[in-house]
């Protein structure tokens, strides 16, 4: 109770704090720029409804199944657990003992090896002998989403698991996803919570841990309050397979501007699950040859998305600033593509998730040009404060993504790094959306 009591207390602390930088910029904003006064106040309010509703709306629908007394006392459906390789001796046995050792017994996992030139092959020899494991070596490499495409339509499960190869989950987090399924029909699709495996490394993987819990416990917790979270992420990602199995064509043969998109893309085969009523039909008719549409058509459907707090995996984070780079670029790359695709139908889901959708687009883009006036222009005009101001409130901001950290773990330091994350992302990350856009149609994959 007391701890309750605390939260409740320092979640109103942090929603005082937005409204009062809300009052100061309406008292002291320079309203001759009205672009810029009503762009300060929409990006800080919209700041201030994610906090509120997702504090007031969202619920672990896992964590209400054990208030209940109904876990492990629901239906037990099949689950495949497909997961592809490239070239992953270093990490790829953490991984794959983790989905053996998992609680949830009803699955069966498929590993496809992309043709692998390095000793993964020998190394998912040792597994080979496993009784729920069944290991596919390609060849010749097809690329990650094509080589997931051959696991699941081998696949027997109702349920597909999808993990990246540096992944490691806890081991309850399939039990919690699955159980959700049984637990809500009307759900198409489950994303767990991430962190940093490699949290410990350096100061940037800490970084990024801090980044990590608050971009799953406050964005996803609100897109999912409204059960329409936008990208189901891959270190745990869950599907019906009804709400996915006749769109997987339409994903592994994805094309944006003429060429193949090559990155796996979370956010576009969420895109299928949340457009499933919308793009459906038109999907299944154009891939209508492949067997994943002609052998059974699964109705089209407006499914929930959600988003399970306590189903937790750990994923290896970059180690280094190249890295990270190179892992947002494919980020915003797929970021950009997703926008042509769910965009174009998001704003039929509920109000609050569309509208952040959009404005957080908007944001994306003109972002950093206003970085740039605050950073350089207006000093270079003679108002040295004005980067100051601008970093401190960019600081403010990340402190209080940073006690939403603490309040979910609080014996953890970690939060103290989420306001460098704030930096970082303003200085150098949120630059990249040009560059990927610039460069939208290299489809060269590079793992973070």
């Amino acid at each position: 109770m007391g701890n309750t009591v605390t939260k409740h207390g320092v979640v109103t602390g942090i929603l005082i704090a937005l409204l009062f930088i809300i009052g100061i910029k309406f008292y002291s904003y320079d309203y001759s720029n009205v672009f810029l006064f009503f762009y300060s106040i929409t990006v800080t309010s919209v700041i201030f409804f994610t906090f509120f509703l997702t504090y007031v709306r969202y619920k672990d629908i896992s964590e209400i199944i054990d208030r209940k007394g109904l876990r492990g006392k629901l239906e037990k459906p099949k689950v495949s657990c497909v997961l592809a390789v490239y070239n992953e001796e270093k990490v790829i046995s953490a991984c794959i003992q983790s989905l053996i050792d998992n609680t949830y017994k009803n699955k069966e996992i498929i590993i496809v090896n992309d043709s692998s030139t390095d000793g993964t092959r020998e190394l998912l020899s040792v597994f080979s002998s496993h009784k729920n494991v069944k290991i596919i070596n390609l060849k010749k490499n097809i690329g990650k989403k094509k080589a997931i495409a051959r696991g699941v339509l081998m696949a027997d499960g109702e349920i597909f698991v999808f993990t990246d190869s540096d992944c490691v989950m806890a081991p309850d987090a399939i039990e919690r996803v699955v159980e959700i399924f049984s637990y809500d029909k009307s759900v198409g699709a489950v994303s767990g919570h991430g962190r940093a495996l490699n949290a410990k490394d350096n100061l940037l993987t800490k970084i990024q841990d801090s980044w990590y819990e608050t971009q799953y416990s406050v964005e996803k917790a609100f897109e999912s309050a409204y059960g329409s979270v936008t990208c189901v992420s891959g270190p745990l990602a869950a599907f019906r397979r009804e709400a996915i199995y006749n769109y997987i064509p339409a994903w592994e043969n994805d094309t944006f501007l003429g060429k193949e998109f090559k990155f796996a893309t979370d956010r576009q085969l969420t895109g299928y699950v949340l457009g499933s009523l919308y793009i459906g039909k038109n999907l299944k008719k154009k891939y209508a040859d492949s067997p994943f549409v002609k052998n059974v058509n699964y109705s089209e459907r407006e499914w929930k998305v959600l988003y399970c707090k306590s189903a937790r995996v750990w994923t290896v984070v970059p180690d280094t600033m190249k890295k990270l780079v190179r892992q947002h670029v494919r980020w915003k790359k797929s970021f950009i593509r997703n926008l042509f695709f769910t965009g174009k139908f998001y704003w039929k889901k509920p109000v609050a998730p569309a509208l952040k959708y959009y404005l957080g687009a908007l944001f994306t883009i003109i972002g950093p040009l206003i970085a740039l006036r605050h950073l350089v222009y207006l000093p270079f005009q003679g108002d040295a404060l004005s980067g100051v101001y601008y970093l401190s409130g960019i600081i403010f901001v990340g402190s209080l993504y940073g006690i939403a950290f603490k309040l979910e773990n609080p014996k953890s330091s970690v939060w103290v790094y989420r306001p460098l994350m704030s930096l970082i992302s303003t200085l150098v990350l949120s630059w990249l959306i040009f560059y990927s856009l610039l460069t939208i149609k290299k489809g060269v994959w590079h793992r973070g």
